[in-house]
């Protein structure tokens, strides 16, 4: 008993979260709001229509066939076919505009948002976000505020023209509004949390399929097609529950609301025919009364529907809160960098990602400005962490990071981060020609001399004049176009043109063969000369030839020294050169 009542107090507590989430989410985009009031005018028009039309209809049936009713009437039916058209295309158009206010919103937040996001929500995750949620609240955004407000003056309107007519079926109209309103309202809570699940599973299912088919030929070459096969018919019949499930829950909509519909009419019919043979009312007032109460019940389902969608599209809301919501980064901040002349300190700097077991405990060390550092470590030691808190992707949990004597997280963070080039291994490239992945990050006028001058120190140059299409070859999506050593060239060739103050090179030579690795290794080391680098690598003569190398063990540093200091004083180094040599030679 208790945990059912905690169940009901959190999902209400949850309730209110998403309603307070979906009105913050109303006013964080810049909405088309003059488009939104014109649409809410013709709205009001076309209702101010409907309700004008049951009178002329009365007059007709009261026989009075006067040119100014015939001609009344008409006018009026012509005017609202007319404005139904005209809202049907501005409500597209403000549906397109809305859905491209969110959009423009989540793009702006995602490039702003901190790498911890990313961590947490995969990438087809937030694709599915950015396109078919924010589609879902548009559609329910650009018609629910203009409809809400329009029908709102419908009924008030209904409401008062009843009274005129007859008090009495006026108030039994009345007593049965809260009863058809409370089951439309317990209907929409039912549906939204089968939507919910449903799409919930369709995410599952999206991200199932997206991760499987990028890897198929792992799965071919483990002869895994028949395990793969049976888990997928599991996924998909686990979404088809719950589609099968919100499909019924829809089907129950119309069934329920012509139940509700059918009790009220059969309400009016009886308490008419019974009023006209008591003569308190006449044949035309009883037909106009009843037209306007199917008015009534013409809104009270739009209320219905407007909740319902409300309701359904809410889920789409709290995903994409998470993105809107969520804490940016800091651009802005206290200083610029103007002198970057100092040495790079880690000051008993700790860091884990998330809840998960601490990668980096207590570490401290020097990094000299001019000089190389080599870091070298087991796998899972911590060393590509080091270079993610040197450029700012994350925070560390404990200790600082002093740039000279000042705490980086001080710094413009746009001024920072020009601070650095960055290689890693398998550096990815973006879709587009070699010659937009070659400039990407320089915020300059480049020169096509500029460009061949990159390309060949870190001789790409040969394999780029050898393509049909030269510095304007498509690299295709990520690059698949070029081969891992080509990619690796031209990403190594923007590093050089970005000529950057600090450089960070993560298994930079990781994907080159022999040639290659030397040709680039000697434009690194002109590079390198009298700039500050910081270098993780598993070729000994970069780690021989560097002016620190820094040890890191599970989280911690293990030694520092140069190599022969190293070689004579560190146990794990000894292994680590005595595995590299060996693999060497082998």
């Amino acid at each position: 008993m208790g945990n059912k009542l905690e169940t009901k107090k959190q999902r209400k507590q949850a309730e209110k979260g998403i309603w307070k989430a979906y009105i913050r989410l109303i006013f964080k985009a810049k909405l088309p709001w003059g488009w939104l009031i014109f649409l809410t005018l013709l709205y009001i028009g076309d209702s101010t229509l409907s309700l004008i039309f049951p009178q002329y209809a009365q007059r007709v049936m009261a026989g009075n066939l006067e040119n100014t009713v015939i001609y009344g009437t008409v006018i009026v039916i012509f005017a609202r076919v007319l404005s139904s058209g005209i809202i049907g295309f501005f409500n597209k158009l403000v549906m397109y505009k809305v859905d491209v206010s969110y959009r423009s919103l989540i793009w702006q937040r995602l490039m702003k948002a901190p790498l911890s996001l990313f961590n947490k929500v995969k990438p087809n995750e937030m694709v599915s976000r950015t396109a078919n949620d924010t589609a879902t609240i548009s559609s329910v955004l650009a018609g629910w505020l203009p409809s809400i407000i329009a029908a709102s003056y419908s009924m008030i309107g209904v409401v008062f023209v009843l009274f005129t007519y007859d008090w009495r079926l006026a108030a039994g109209v009345l007593i049965y509004i809260p009863i058809y309103a409370f089951s439309n309202i317990w209907y929409g809570k039912w549906k939204y949390r089968t939507n919910k699940i449903t799409h919930n599973r369709l995410s599952t299912l999206t991200q199932f399929f997206a991760e499987l088919l990028s890897s198929i030929p792992l799965i071919k070459s483990f002869a895994m097609e028949k395990k793969e096969n049976e888990r997928g018919r599991e996924k998909i019949q686990y979404y088809y529950k719950a589609s099968f499930r919100r499909a019924i829950v829809d089907w129950i909509q119309n069934p329920l609301n012509s139940l509700l519909n059918l009790l009220q009419d059969m309400f009016v019919i009886g308490f008419g025919i019974y009023l006209i043979s008591e003569q308190a009312i006449t044949l035309d007032v009883w037909i106009a009364f009843f037209m306007y109460v199917g008015m009534l019940w013409g809104i009270l389902e739009t209320f219905a529907l407007l909740y319902t969608q409300l309701k359904q599209s809410q889920g789409a809301t709290s995903r994409i809160s998470v993105l809107v919501e969520g804490d940016l980064e800091q651009y802005v901040r206290n200083k610029q960098l103007e002198d970057t002349c100092h040495d790079l300190t880690f000051d008993h700097v700790g860091f884990s990602y998330g809840e998960e077991k601490r990668v980096l405990k207590d570490l401290s060390f020097t990094i000299p400005y001019g000089k190389t550092t080599a870091i070298v470590g087991p796998s899972g030691s911590g060393k590509s962490t080091i270079l993610s808190l040197v450029q700012q992707f994350y925070e560390p949990d404990q200790g600082k990071i002093k740039f000279g004597d000042t705490d980086i997280a001080e710094y413009h963070l746009q001024d920072w981060r020009a601070m650095f080039s960055y290689v890693a291994q398998d550096s990815p490239l973006l879709s587009g020609t070699i010659r937009d992945n070659i400039v990407y990050g320089v915020d300059r006028e480049v020169s096509e001399l500029e460009i061949r001058q990159a390309a060949e120190a870190a001789n790409a140059l040969e394999f780029i004049s050898n393509t049909p299409n030269g510095f304007d070859t498509n690299v295709g999506e990520g690059g698949t176009n070029l081969s891992g050593g080509q990619r690796q060239r031209v990403a190594i060739a923007r590093a050089l043109l970005r000529n950057a103050e600090f450089l960070l090179l993560d298994e930079a030579m990781a994907s080159l063969d022999s040639k290659s690795e030397k040709a680039v290794q000697g434009a690194m080391e002109h590079l390198m000369e009298g700039r500050s680098a910081i270098v993780i690598a598993h070729d000994l003569s970069t780690i021989r030839d560097a002016d620190q190398i820094i040890v890191v063990n599970e989280g911690t540093v293990d030694g520092i020294g140069t190599h022969d200091e190293l070689m004579e004083s560190n146990k794990l180094y000894q292994l680590f050169v005595e595995y590299l040599t060996e693999a060497n030679a082998g």
